[in-house]
């Protein structure tokens, strides 16, 4: 009981501050569009979608290695200190390719020369995410979720509050002082959390040392490492592809930015923007999958997993229907695009395949699928690379949209399959998808029946 309590607690924690997070980057993200256009938002997406392979190189495994170790006691100081050895090891390799990289990347990937100092300024927070990610692992599989997101808030409120700075009175391009902003946060979070990280473990008792524990990091982050690589590749080189298919769809050089700037940096946000409230239970279940897994209790992980069906379903579809009666209003308060609008309702009904797809993956990586994840994760980059290529040069943004939903379709068809057959869980269609849909179509007509009297009581005054 007192388990499932603080399970509750930390759950709800993590929600609060995800959800605060979110609200926040969607106001930030409203006013730099403001500042930059759609056309700068399509760039400014484009070079972070190339900096989240330097991010994938020093992150990806070391935090998940940290948390699992640490969940199934086997995390001694040597374990911690060698995790972040490694983490901090690749993102020296990730700065120095970043940096001295810059004008090819800008020149051969991006098209815009614009691209070449906000690159670089970007590198030098490698080292400070690769830090940051190994310690919040460590804290997560504790339990304590207090740490990472006060250091979550920490960090976004000094990104944003040095961007604004900077754009107003650094004389810099903007795009050079939204980078630099979001440096200094990366920087000032590792000054927040090593100190308390030091604090922690003088205060509690670290795990014995094993000869092992590099084998048991490789084993864990090793998959989830090459996997996040390769996805985060083909998903840059998915990126690239889009403006450079609308070009030869017939949109000129901004107008093929603001296109992907509108679906990438406008109309996803808002969709995952619920996920806030999904994100938090599933990573926290991470470790409570992974000691139940070492413990052998398979009705505890059958009984998570089948919860968890159940609420993220019967969660987004009623969001995927607040998202199309409310596409107008949600497009104008936060972008002030019509266009984002159009989108945002066609693209709505991806919410609840989203958010299913992120929860299963965070189980599964708590079930040591990790091998799985990363072949399914690579077939379905793949399979967007290449239709990516093929239609969109043909049929434009639409063909875009039409391979997102395929892609979450397939991904989230094969994960779901694959959590059924380790746990034994059977499948209950009733109360997983069709209650939940019945929820949601009974939701869309409610919505929009207060938008209509809302809309007349407007009217008459």
């Amino acid at each position: 009981m007192e388990k499932k309590r603080r399970f509750l607690i930390n759950t709800a924690v993590l929600t609060v501050g995800n959800i605060f997070m979110r609200m926040l980057g969607l106001w930030f993200r409203s006013v730099i569009t403001v500042r930059i256009g759609a056309s700068g938002m399509g760039l400014y997406q484009l070079i972070f979608s190339i900096f989240m392979l330097g991010i994938t190189v020093c992150t990806s495994g070391f935090g998940l290695a940290m948390t699992r170790l640490t969940a199934e006691g086997k995390a001694s100081r040597g374990c911690i200190m060698r995790c972040l050895g490694l983490a901090l090891s690749l993102s020296a390799v990730a700065l120095c390719a970043l940096f001295f990289g810059a004008d090819f990347i800008a020149a051969r990937f991006i098209g815009s020369a614009l691209a070449v100092r906000p690159l670089r300024i970007l590198s030098f927070g490698l080292p400070f995410i690769a830090c940051c990610a190994c310690l919040k692992g460590y804290f997560f599989a504790h339990r304590n979720t207090v740490v990472p997101v006060i250091g979550e808030f920490w960090e976004e409120g000094i990104t944003i509050g040095t961007s604004l700075l900077l754009l107003d009175h650094s004389g810099l391009p903007p795009l050079e002082s939204l980078m630099a902003g979001s440096t200094l946060g990366e920087i000032a979070s590792v000054i927040y959390i090593v100190p308390l990280f030091l604090s922690y473990t003088r205060k509690h008792a670290t795990a014995k040392g094993s000869g092992k524990v590099m084998r048991e990091i490789v084993h864990i982050g090793g998959p989830m490492l090459a996997g996040s690589f390769l996805r985060s590749s083909l998903s840059s080189a998915e990126n690239i592809l889009i403006p450079v298919g609308l070009r030869r769809n017939g949109a000129d050089g901004a107008a093929s930015f603001a296109q992907y700037g509108i679906v990438q940096g406008m109309v996803m946000p808002i969709i995952c923007f619920p996920m806030s409230l999904i994100t938090s239970a599933a990573t926290l279940m991470i470790p409570e999958i992974a000691e139940s897994s070492a413990k052998h209790n398979e009705k505890g992980i059958q009984h998570a997993a089948e919860s968890a069906f159940r609420l993220t379903l019967l969660f987004g579809f009623p969001a995927a229907a607040f998202f199309m009666v409310f596409a107008e209003e949600l497009g104008t308060i936060f972008f002030g695009s019509a266009q984002a609008a159009q989108i945002l309702r066609i693209m709505a009904p991806l919410a609840p395949l989203m958010y299913i797809d992120n929860v299963v993956d965070n189980m599964l990586k708590g079930l040591d699928q990790q091998m799985f994840s990363l072949k399914v994760n690579l077939c379905d980059s793949l399979m967007r690379v290449a239709l990516i290529a093929v239609t969109v040069p043909v049929f434009g943004i639409r063909a875009y949209i039409i391979i997102l939903f395929a892609s979450e379709i397939f991904n989230a068809a094969l994960s779901i399959g694959r959590l059924l057959k380790v746990t034994g869980l059977q499948a209950d269609v009733i109360s997983w998808i069709i209650f939940p849909s019945v929820c949601g179509s009974l939701a869309f007509y409610v919505m929009l029946l207060i938008k209509k009297i809302i809309g007349i009581i407007i009217f008459k005054k």
